[in-house]
């Protein structure tokens, strides 16, 4: 297991120690639950449904409305369809969360997301038994443009180049996706030079989709935060 994910899972379990104390011996004997499972499987109507039945379960993705914006922490209705319904609390914490512009794919302050934004969230399996409950975003994408889709953040399971040069990358949810030869890929806040050819298997990255459905801008990032 990786850094990043140990201080995700701290976070998470830190967190429902936290709750534990407020919501009762009961829920103490069960202190998280499933998000992948959910409390609730209702059908999924959000953008990029198609391809949230198979989300890996180490990664899931949410979406909803900011309800409001805390010191460390985003309550949202999360609308997506899978994970607990309603009003879900991320919490935000500059050692194992990004929180960033869907468009340009650089950080944001926390406080300049608002109330009423739209935005995505991918967490990991695991909440609290809290309600609302509480669990750790992995990352944050926010600034959503409204005639836009948001990007996908994926980890990679497998790269690889065709006769023609181009490039097919799977994520780890078995989503494929068409990557051109002259794609534009970029380190994420480095100079490093970096190309198609450098994406490898447990890479993370966000990919831009254009009109046409290929890939038309990849950011990748370093395993680990430093």
């Amino acid at each position: 297991m990786s850094k990043r994910n140990h201080k995700i899972m701290a976070a998470v379990c830190c967190t429902g120690l936290l709750v534990l104390g407020s919501v009762g011996l009961a829920q103490a004997q069960s202190p998280t639950i499933l998000a992948g499972g959910g409390v609730r499987q209702d059908s999924m109507t959000g953008p990029g449904a198609e391809n949230e039945g198979n989300q890996a379960m180490d990664k899931i993705r949410i979406w909803g409305t900011v309800l409001s914006v805390e010191d460390g922490m985003i309550r949202i209705d999360n609308q997506s369809g899978v994970s607990y319904e309603g009003e879900i609390v991320l919490n935000i914490g500059s050692e194992y969360s990004r929180v960033l512009d869907a468009e340009s794919g650089l950080p944001v302050e926390l406080s300049d997301i608002k109330a009423g934004e739209f935005i995505y969230a991918y967490i990991g399996p695991a909440m609290t038994m809290s309600l609302p409950p509480m669990t750790t975003a992995e990352m944050v994408i926010c600034h959503v443009p409204q005639d836009k889709q948001a990007p996908d953040y994926v980890q990679v399971k497998s790269m690889q180049q065709g006769a023609d040069g181009n490039w097919s990358l799977t994520a780890s949810d078995g989503t494929a996706y068409h990557v051109p030869g002259d794609c534009q890929i970029l380190p994420y806040l480095t100079r490093n030079l970096v190309r198609l050819e450098d994406v490898k298997e447990s890479d993370n990255c966000m990919i831009w989709m254009d009109d046409m459905g290929s890939v038309e801008r990849i950011v990748l990032f370093a395993q680990d935060f430093e």
